[in-house]
């Protein structure tokens, strides 16, 4: 396991840090998981992004889990990693962090994993030969980002090390906004409760137009509102173009931003 120490600042821009305005209007809604992979995945080539958080009670929590394809494996992977393997993993014989500070560690599995099942898991059956992880407390909490490499990659290069290195703090300070948002935001996240704050904004809108835009609010994409809602993808499209115009948007970032604030 090799222990990476993390610059002070950035000496360059990377996608993270040119995409930032679009990571912050994802914090605390839906889209976070997804912006900050696809992100991940134009800075780095990663195969998948994991982020954990474990408290004084050290029960862990998936913060979010993504990976490249089709199939969303990462976060029932997730699931059975806390489950089975957590105590397995090597990163648990990091130095004890202090409130605000971090460190950035490099797993290769087949040197650093000892347990067989846990390497075949969570990194040989998914062809994973490379993990970078990001460790940070901030209060009672050491939150956890990794990112995975494999497949037709190989490792991560070393341009990749030094831009995971370089914007760890950027990304941290993100991963944790987004935890402490959603969690305030729970019990006002729900259908009833932005259906509420629209018509605060716009009192006339129309209930279907009304429901669209809750629904993409919520992350539902336009397949997925037609279906709910009985209704066809051109017919959503509709909606959406007529509540934009009403609410004189041009997009979703735009509508979180309005009924957020």
């Amino acid at each position: 396991m090799e222990v990476i120490s993390l610059p002070e600042t950035s000496s360059f821009t990377d996608p993270w840090r040119a995409n930032v305005g679009l990571l912050i209007d994802a914090v605390a809604t839906p889209k976070f998981e997804s912006e900050l992979f696809s992100i991940s995945r134009e800075a780095v080539k990663c195969e998948c992004v994991t982020a954990f958080a474990i408290g004084e009670n050290a029960v862990p929590r998936v913060l979010l889990a993504a990976n490249a394809g089709a199939a969303n494996i990462a976060r029932p992977l997730a699931d059975k990693y806390i489950a089975q393997y957590w105590n397995l993993d090597p990163i648990n014989r990091a130095e004890e962090l202090h409130e605000g500070s971090s460190v950035a560690l490099r797993i290769v599995p087949d040197a650093d994993i000892h347990d067989e099942l846990y390497r075949k898991d969570c990194y040989t059956n998914l062809r994973i030969m490379d993990r970078f992880t990001i460790l940070q407390r901030h209060g009672s909490d050491v939150y956890r980002l990794s990112f995975y490499s494999g497949g037709g990659f190989g490792r991560f290069a070393e341009y990749e090390i030094d831009r995971m290195a370089s914007s760890g703090d950027l990304l941290m300070s993100l991963l944790i906004k987004n935890d402490a948002r959603s969690a305030q935001r729970s019990e006002s996240w729900t259908p009833q409760a932005l259906i509420g704050r629209l018509r605060a904004v716009a009192p006339s809108i129309p209930a279907r137009e009304a429901e669209v835009c809750t629904a993409i609010m919520l992350g539902m994409t336009s397949e997925a509102i037609g279906l709910k809602l009985g209704i066809s993808v051109n017919t959503v499209l509709t909606y959406r173009k007529r509540a934009y115009g009403r609410l004189r948007i041009s997009c979703q970032n735009e509508l979180m931003r309005l009924i957020l604030s």
